[in-house]
C-alpha cells in the first residue's frame, strides 16, 4: 500500500517527524527547567551557608570583645591596676577553656617618648633584665606591650614591642581610642615582630581611659587615654575554635577587606594541595567586625560519599530522547494504520462513516473534555478521554449520574447558570465556570453545549476547554497593570481606586483617613554618582522599609521616580498619621547598602493631609498633602509637615 500511494507515505513520514521534533522540543524545555532549578537550589544553599557562617564569625568577635570589655571594667573600677591583679584576673578568665580563639590578654600603656629610659629601668627592676622598647628610635609617643597573660603561652621577646610604631596596628589603636569601642587590625603576618614563622593573624584593641575622666567627646577621649587592652589572635587558632565553621560540604575562605587575593587571604579551610591555584570565589558575604571589613567566600565541595545535589536534568534528557523516538514510531504506526482504516472506511455506508468520524475524530481524540447528557433528566451517557484527563473522573465514575450532582462544580452558582442557559436557550456558549477535579485541583474552564441526538435519544453534547493556564497569565497581566514593575508596590491607578474607596468608607462611617506624600531627598546624587542600577536597588529598599512601617490594611504606592504615597484608611486623629509619618522618616534616614561596599544616605520630606479636615475628595486631599510635602522641603527637607501648619511638626515615632 505504501508503494501504491507514495504521496501518502511521504505525508505520514512528515507527521511522524513533526511529532518527534515536538517531543524533542518538550524534552529540551524540561531539561532546561530542571537545570535552572538545580542552579537555584545550589545558590540558595550557598547563601544559607555563608549567612550562617557570617553570623558565627560575628558572634565569636562579639564574645571576644566582651572579654576585653571586662578588662576595661577592671581598670575603670580601680586605677592603677597592678601586674599581679592583671595576672589574677586573666587567669580567672580561663581563656583556653572558655574563650576559644583568644590566646591571651595584654596591656600597652600610652607614654611620652621622653619616658622611655625611666620605663625601661622600671621594667628591669621588676625582673625583666632583657626588656627594651622595640623598634629602636626616638618617637613622640609609644605604646609598648608591658604585660601579656598568660605569660607561659608567649615568647618573652614579645614584651617591649611598640604597637604605636607600626602603621597597621596604630590605625586600629586610633579607631579604638576615638570611638571608645573595640577595633581590630588588618591582616598581620606576625602578632608581634619577633622573627617567628609568618602566620595570618590580627590584634584587637580596647581603649582604657583615666579613672573618672570624661569620655563623651572625641577631644576628651584623646586627652584622657591611658592605654589599650591588647588581644592577639592567630587566625588558624581563632577559626579552629569556631564550631562547625565549614564541615566537609563547603570550603570557607576569609579575606581582609574586599580584595580577593593571596595577600589579603587570612584563612582557608581547604587550602589547595602543594600551594596550587585557589578555587573560585563562590558565594561572598561582606561583614563588619570590630571596625574592619572581612569578606567571606563559601565554595561548595564535591566529595566522594558526600551528599549529592539533586539534578534530574540528565535523566530527563536521556529518557526524553528515548520517549521521543518511541512516540515517533507509535505515531507512524497509528498514522499508517489509520490510513489503512480509511481505505476500508470508504467502502462503508455514509451513516457508518459519519458515526466513525464523530467518535474517532471528534469525541475520542478531542483534547477538550466532552460529556453527553440526556436532555430529559441530565444523566450522563458518555465522556471522552479529554474529560477524564481534565477532571480525573473515569467513565465508570460518572455514567448514569446526573451532571448536576457530579461534584465537579466549585460553586452552586456556576451549576445554576449552566442549567438556566440550557433551560432558556437549549444551548450555552463560552460559559466561564470554576471546576474541581477528582484530586481537588481547581480548574477554570470554558463550557459550551449543543443539542444532539445520540442513538435516538435527545441529548446535550457539552465541551469543556481548560483555560487555567491562560487565566493565570491574564491575572498576572492584570497585576502588572496595577503595580510598579520595580518595587512591586501599587501604582497610581490602583492607589487612586483604593483612595476613592477609603474616602467612601470614611464618609459612611464618619471617620478619618490620612494621606501621606513622601518625596526622597538626595536621590538624584545617588543615581548620578553610583549609577541607575544602584538607584533601583535603593528604590526597592525604600519601598520595603516603608511597607514595614505601616499596617496590613494600609497602602504604600509609588507614583513617580522617587515619589511615594501612603494611605492610612483609618486613623483617630492627625497625631496617628504624624506618628506613622515620623516612623517612615526615621526608617529612611538609615543607611542603604546599594552595592558591595557602597552605602547611600538619603532622607525624606513628607506632607500629611487628613480627611475630611483637609479635603472632601481625593483631588483636594492629594493636592493638600502634596502642598504640605513641599513645605517640608522649603523648611530644609527631612521633615514631616501637616497641611495647614506653619512649621514642620515634631511627632513621636
Amino acid at each position: 500500500m505504501i508503494l501504491k500511494y507514495p504521496d501518502k507515505w511521504l505525508k505520514h513520514l512528515c507527521g511522524a517527524a513533526l511529532v518527534f521534533l515536538l517531543s524533542l522540543g518538550t524534552t529540551y524545555w524540561l531539561w532546561h527547567y530542571e537545570s535552572r532549578n538545580a542552579v537555584i537550589d545550589q545558590r540558595s544553599r550557598d547563601d544559607a551557608n555563608v549567612q550562617a557562617f557570617a553570623e558565627r564569625v560575628e558572634q565569636r568577635m562579639r564574645a571576644q570583645e566582651q572579654v576585653l570589655r571586662g578588662v576595661q571594667g577592671l581598670f575603670a573600677a580601680a586605677q592603677p591596676v597592678g601586674r599581679e591583679a592583671f595576672t589574677r584576673y586573666v587567669d580567672a578568665l580561663q581563656l583556653g577553656a572558655d574563650v576559644a580563639g583568644l590566646e591571651g590578654l595584654g596591656w600597652a600603656p600610652l607614654m611620652d617618648g621622653a619616658e622611655r629610659a625611666n620605663h625601661v629601668v622600671d621594667m628591669h627592676a621588676l625582673g625583666y633584665r632583657g626588656y627594651d622598647i622595640r623598634p629602636d628610635g626616638e618617637r613622640k609617643f609609644m605604646a609598648p606591650l608591658v604585660q601579656l597573660e598568660p605569660a607561659i603561652a608567649f615568647d618573652v621577646r614579645t614584651l617591649g614591642y611598640d604597637f604605636w610604631a607600626d602603621p597597621t596596628r596604630r590605625a586600629a589603636m586610633e579607631r579604638a581610642r576615638d570611638s571608645g569601642r573595640a577595633a581590630i587590625t588588618g591582616k598581620l603576618t606576625q602578632l608581634v615582630e619577633t622573627g617567628a614563622r609568618p602566620q595570618a593573624s590580627f590584634v584587637m584593641f580596647v581603649p582604657i581611659y583615666h579613672h573618672d575622666a570624661p569620655t563623651d567627646t572625641l577631644e576628651a577621649r584623646r586627652a584622657n587615654l591611658l592605654g589599650w587592652v591588647v588581644a592577639p589572635c592567630r587566625m588558624d587558632v581563632w577559626m579552629a575554635g569556631l564550631p562547625d565553621h565549614a564541615g566537609n560540604a563547603v570550603a570557607v575562605r576569609i579575606f581582609d577587606g574586599i580584595e580577593l587575593s593571596g595577600s589579603s587571604l587570612m584563612f582557608d579551610s581547604n587550602p589547595p594541595p602543594n600551594g596550587g591555584e585557589q578555587p573560585a570565589a563562590g558565594t561572598l558575604e561582606y561583614i563588619q567586625v570590630a571596625g574592619q571589613t572581612w569578606t567571606l567566600a563559601v565554595v561548595p565541595q564535591v566529595t566522594e560519599g558526600g551528599p549529592r545535589i539533586r539534578n534530574n536534568a540528565q535523566i530527563i534528557a536521556r529518557n526524553g530522547v528515548v520517549l521521543s523516538v518511541l512516540l515517533a514510531l507509535l505515531t507512524w504506526v497509528l498514522i499508517t494504520d489509520r490510513a489503512r482504516t480509511m481505505v476500508v472506511a470508504t467502502h462503508m455506508t455514509a451513516e457508518l462513516r459519519e458515526t466513525k468520524e464523530h467518535f474517532e475524530l471528534i469525541f475520542d481524540s478531542s483534547p477538550d473534555g466532552m460529556v453527553i447528557t440526556q436532555q430529559a433528566d441530565g444523566l450522563i451517557i458518555d465522556i471522552n478521554k479529554g474529560f477524564t484527563a481534565m477532571t480525573g473522573y473515569e467513565r465508570s465514575d460518572v455514567v448514569s449520574r446526573s451532571i448536576g450532582a457530579l461534584p465537579i462544580w466549585k460553586t452552586p452558582e456556576d451549576r445554576r447558570r449552566y442549567r438556566n442557559e440550557l433551560a432558556e436557550h437549549q444551548f450555552c456558549e463560552n460559559l466561564e465556570v470554576a471546576l474541581v477535579s477528582k484530586a481537588g485541583q481547581n480548574i477554570v474552564g470554558i463550557l459550551s453545549a449543543q443539542p444532539a441526538t445520540f442513538k435516538g435519544v435527545a441529548c446535550f453534547v457539552g465541551v469543556i476547554r481548560d483555560i487555567t493556564g491562560r487565566k493565570a497569565i491574564e491575572d498576572r497581566m492584570a497585576h502588572m497593570a496595577q503595580h510598579d514593575t520595580l518595587t512591586g508596590l501599587p501604582n497610581r491607578a490602583l492607589f487612586d481606586d483604593r483612595l476613592k474607596q477609603a474616602i467612601s468608607q470614611a464618609n459612611r462611617n464618619r471617620g478619618h483617613l490620612a494621606l501621606l506624600y513622601v518625596d526622597l531627598d538626595h536621590f538624584k546624587p545617588v543615581n548620578d554618582t553610583l549609577g541607575h542600577a544602584a538607584g533601583d536597588v535603593l528604590l526597592k529598599a525604600v519601598a520595603q522599609r516603608m511597607h514595614d512601617c505601616v499596617r496590613a490594611s494600609d497602602t504604600v504606592a509609588r507614583i513617580g521616580g522617587d515619589e511615594f504615597v501612603v494611605l492610612l484608611p483609618t486613623v483617630q486623629d492627625a497625631a496617628d498619621a504624624l506618628s506613622v509619618a515620623e516612623k517612615i522618616r526615621v526608617a529612611l534616614n538609615q543607611s542603604f547598602l546599594v552595592a558591595p561596599g557602597q552605602m547611600a544616605y538619603i532622607s525624606s520630606s513628607t506632607g500629611v493631609a487628613i480627611y475630611p479636615e483637609h479635603g472632601l475628595d481625593e483631588i483636594q486631599l492629594a493636592k493638600n498633602a502634596d502642598s504640605a510635602m513641599y513645605r517640608s522641603k522649603q523648611h530644609g527637607r527631612d521633615q514631616v509637615t501637616l497641611f495647614g501648619a506653619e512649621d514642620p511638626v515634631e511627632a513621636d515615632a
